[in-house]
C-alpha cells in the first residue's frame, strides 16, 4: 500500500532537501524503470485517459473519457431516456477511495453530464488546490472525438465535487446542474480558452492550451515548492513542443494574469503574460527511429511530485499519426492514431518547470500482450512509496478484439506498479 500522509510528506521533503544540499545536486537521480508486470490490474468498465488528482479529503479523483467506469453502458433513447445501465459519457469524473491494491470507485453525480449525445467534450486537466477541484474540458471541433481541439471550459467545485460552476476567462462563475443546457454552450463568454493564438500547419490552425495537464503536488497541492500552479500543454500544431503556463494558486481563475514560459535565461525560466511569446519548455521526438511520425494527439504529460526522491517525475508518450504514420496533413490531424502502440518515456526534474532529464524511453510500449495499443500514460499522485521508488503507472489501451474491433479489449483502467531505479 502506497499512501503518503501530509505530515510525513513534509518531513520527507525537509530531509530530502538537506540531503540534496549536502551532496551538491541530485544524489538519487533516476537511471531506469522496472515494470512489475505481475502487478497489472484492470478495473471497471470501458473508458480512457484517466487524468488524476489527490483531493483535500484524501480521495483521488479521476477524469474518464468515452465510457462508463462503473457499469455497462445503456442504450440511450431521446424519448424515454436511459432504459438500463449507465450513461455513455464523453467525459465524467469518479472518486477513488483506498490504496492501489484495494480501492473502491464512486460516481460524482453532481458533475455536468458530458454525454456521447452532446457536443463533443473530453476532459484532461484536473487538479485539487486549496480545497477547490478544477476540471478542464476540451472541446472537439465536432460533436464526436476529433482534433485538434478548439479550446477548454473550466469547471470548479468548492464542496468536494457536489456542485460545479463554470468559470469563464474573466473569472465569472455560473452554476451548472448535471443536465443544464448551458454545459454545452461554446462561445467566448463561456470558454476559458477558445480558438486563440493558434499556429497553422498544413493549412489548419491548431491551438495551445486546448488540452492541458496540471502538475500534481501531493494532496490538495500541499507539497508545492512555490506559490504557483503549473499547467502543461502540447503545442497543437507541433505536439512534440511542450508549452507551460503558471499562475498563483489563489488566482487560477484569472486568465489575464496567467504567465507563459518564454525561454531560458541561463538556468532560470522566463515568463510572459503574452501567450504569443510562448516557447517550448521541452521538445520530445517528432518521429521515432524508424521515421514514423507522431500525431497531434501526443505528448500530454503526467507530472507528479515524488517526495521520497525529492523530484518531479514525468511520464509521457507519443501516439502515431494516421494510417501512414507520415508528416502529411492527412496523417498528423487524423482522428485515428492507434496503428501501432504508443511510445513511453520517463523524465525527472528538481523543479516543476524543468529542465527535464530522460531516464527511460521506448518507441513502442506494450504491457502484457503484443497486441496492446497503449496511449495516455499517467502516474498516480498519491500511490507512491515512502522512499519514492515505487509508483503506480496508469494507462489506456485501444487493443483490438479477435474480430479486429479496436477499443474493445483492455479499453478501461489499466495500472501497474513500477520501480524507479536510481544511482
Amino acid at each position: 500500500m502506497y499512501i503518503i500522509k501530509t505530515n510525513s510528506c513534509k518531513k520527507l521533503i525537509v530531509l530530502a532537501l538537506v540531503l540534496s544540499v549536502n551532496c551538491g545536486g541530485v544524489s538519487n537521480a533516476p537511471v531506469s524503470v522496472k515494470f512489475k508486470f505481475n502487478t497489472i490490474k484492470r478495473v471497471g468498465n470501458r473508458g480512457c485517459n484517466w487524468c488524476t488528482t489527490w483531493a483535500k479529503n484524501c480521495d483521488q479523483i479521476t477524469s474518464m473519457d468515452d465510457g462508463s467506469w462503473l457499469g455497462p453502458i445503456s442504450a440511450f433513447d431521446d424519448k424515454s431516456g436511459l432504459s438500463k445501465g449507465e450513461y455513455h459519457y464523453y467525459n465524467h469524473l469518479y472518486r477513488i477511495i483506498g490504496d492501489s491494491v484495494n480501492f473502491t470507485r464512486e460516481d460524482i453525480p453532481g458533475y455536468p453530464r458530458f454525454l456521447k449525445e452532446g457536443k463533443g467534450w473530453f476532459g484532461y486537466g484536473i487538479c485539487s488546490v486549496n480545497g477547490v477541484i478544477y476540471s478542464l474540458i476540451s472541446k472537439s471541433p465536432s460533436d464526436r472525438w476529433h482534433g485538434p481541439f478548439a479550446g477548454i471550459k473550466m469547471l470548479k467545485s468548492t464542496d468536494n465535487g457536489h456542485k460545479w460552476y463554470r468559470v469563464n476567462q474573466k473569472g465569472r462563475e455560473r452554476l451548472l446542474e448535471p443536465g443544464d443546457d448551458a454545459r454545452e454552450e461554446v462561445n467566448r463568454e463561456e470558454m476559458f480558452f477558445f480558438e486563440e493564438f493558434g499556429i497553422i500547419r498544413h493549412g489548419k490552425k491548431a491551438y495551445p492550451f486546448s488540452f492541458c495537464s496540471f502538475v500534481q503536488n501531493g494532496q490538495d497541492n500541499n507539497a508545492a515548492r512555490d506559490e504557483y500552479v503549473y499547467i502543461y500543454s502540447p503545442e497543437g500544431a507541433r505536439s512534440n513542443h511542450l508549452c507551460l503556463a503558471r499562475v498563483k494558486n489563489n488566482t487560477i481563475e484569472k486568465r489575464d494574469i496567467w504567465e507563459y514560459f518564454s525561454g531560458w535565461k541561463g538556468n532560470k525560466p522566463k515568463w510572459s503574460r503574452d501567450i504569443r511569446k510562448r516557447s517550448a519548455v521541452h521538445v520530445f521526438p517528432e518521429k521515432n527511429q524508424h521515421g514514423e511520425y507522431f500525431g497531434w494527439y501526443s505528448w500530454l504529460p503526467s507530472v507528479v511530485w515524488n517526495p521520497g526522491l525529492n523530484l518531479y517525475i514525468m511520464v509521457n508518450g507519443g501516439t502515431y499519426a494516421g494510417d501512414s504514420l507520415s508528416n502529411s496533413s492527412e496523417d498528423y490531424y487524423n482522428s485515428w492514431m492507434h496503428t501501432k502502440t504508443g511510445s513511453l518515456g520517463f523524465w525527472y526534474s528538481e523543479k516543476p518547470y524543468g529542465p527535464w532529464k530522460q531516464f527511460y524511453y521506448t518507441d513502442y510500449w506494450t504491457a502484457d500482450d503484443e497486441k496492446n495499443l497503449t496511449y495516455q500514460p499517467k502516474l498516480s499522485p498519491k500511490w507512491i512509496s515512502e522512499d519514492g521508488r515505487k509508483m503506480i503507472l496508469i494507462w489506456s489501451d485501444a487493443m483490438k478484439d479477435e474480430k479486429g474491433r479496436s477499443h474493445s479489449v483492455n479499453y478501461l483502467w489499466n495500472q501497474m506498479e513500477i520501480e524507479i531505479l536510481t544511482k
